[in-house]
Order: C-alpha cells, then structure tokens, then sequence
C-alpha cells in the first residue's frame, strides 16, 4: 500500500486491504469493538476537549482535496493548507519541511493505539498526547513540520528551540494549535500548525 497511501486510506478500505493480504489476518469481533470504541468515545473524560473533526469510523479522504508534498511522503489539502504550507517553505526555505500532513482514521487510529500501548492503556496518558482518533485537525487542514536533521526530536519541545520555530513565530499567517496550556488538553506541540 505504500507509507504516503496508509497516510489517507480508509478504514473501509483497510479492511478490504487485510481481507485479501496473505501476511495480515482481519480483526477479531474484540479488536473491531475495541476500536469503534475508542473511535466513538467521549475524551473529555480523560482530560481531552478538542472538537470531533470526523463523524464517522468509515469517513474518506476525498483524493481531489488533498497533494502529495514530494520527497516526504505526505499529503496536505488543497488550497489555504497547501498554499500556507508553500508560503512557509519559501519564507523560511529548504530546512524546514513537512513531518504529517492529512492523516485518515486509520492514520490517526494507528498513532493512537500506538500510544496507548506505550503508556499501558492509560486513555488519560494517551489523549493528551495525541489527540485520539475521531479529534485529529489532520483530517481537516492542519500540518506538523520540522527542522531537517533534526529526527524524531522534532517532535519534542526541542523544535520550539530551533530557529526554524522563531521564523514560525515572526510570521503573520502561521498559528500554532496546541500552545502551552491549550484549552484542548493536549501537550504543548511547537510543530503543530493550525490551519482550520
């Protein structure tokens, strides 16, 4: 299926993907409870009070809203999250690039579980750091970038340290979606750009 295509794959479409794969097995009647369960959930529960962004487990990405950024494997939609991510590249030039862009259900679904796993299935834990499925602005518009170079610690705090980010923040037209003590209850993310 390819990295760039799992970015925007639907759930639906997985499921057909794992039906006809020869390494893969589908889910369990268990697994499939389990994640239209953390799909459908209320997050503010456990401390996440972002906006739902997608309404139903099954929703698609309309393939006619969204381009693939080259040389990063990601997709961003079409016009103001495209033309802000451009404008950005070309004010703050090559260093600095697109780490995700529109990420689908399954995208997002698979971040999450991952998460959930690394914090022993604590939804408290997890939600606050990412949001959880059915909450992500990636499905929307928003995009996180990062500094060349820089790795996975462009995911961290370390990337509001980089002078890339101090352009971000002299720029008029870039706002971040999840600054420190946002309302949603999530971390603070420095590469989070906020475009809806």
């Amino acid at each position: 299926m390819g990295y760039g295509n799992f970015n925007i794959i639907s759930f639906d479409e997985a499921i057909n993907v794992l039906r006809y794969s020869k390494d893969q097995t589908i889910f369990t009647s268990d697994e499939l409870a389990f994640i239209e369960y953390i799909f459908y959930y209320e997050p503010s529960y456990h401390g996440f009070y972002g906006e739902r962004t997608t309404i139903n487990l099954s929703s698609k990405i309309n393939k006619n809203d969204i381009e693939k950024i080259p040389y990063t494997g990601h997709y961003v939609f079409k016009g103001k999250p495209k033309e802000t991510y451009l404008k950005l590249k070309k004010d703050i030039g090559p260093t600095i690039y697109l780490t995700s862009g529109v990420r689908s259900v399954v995208k997002q679904m698979r971040l999450f579980l991952d998460k959930l796993k690394s914090v022993d299935m604590n939804l408290s834990m997890a939600s606050r750091s990412i949001a959880p499925p059915a909450f992500t602005y990636h499905s929307v518009g928003d995009f996180d970038v990062g500094k060349k170079g820089l790795g996975a610690d462009n995911f961290t705090e370390r990337f509001a340290h980089t002078s890339e980010f101090t352009e971000m923040k002299s720029l008029k037209y870039i706002d971040m979606r999840y600054t420190i003590g946002n309302k949603d209850g999530v971390r603070y993310e420095p590469w989070h750009v906020k475009v809806i």
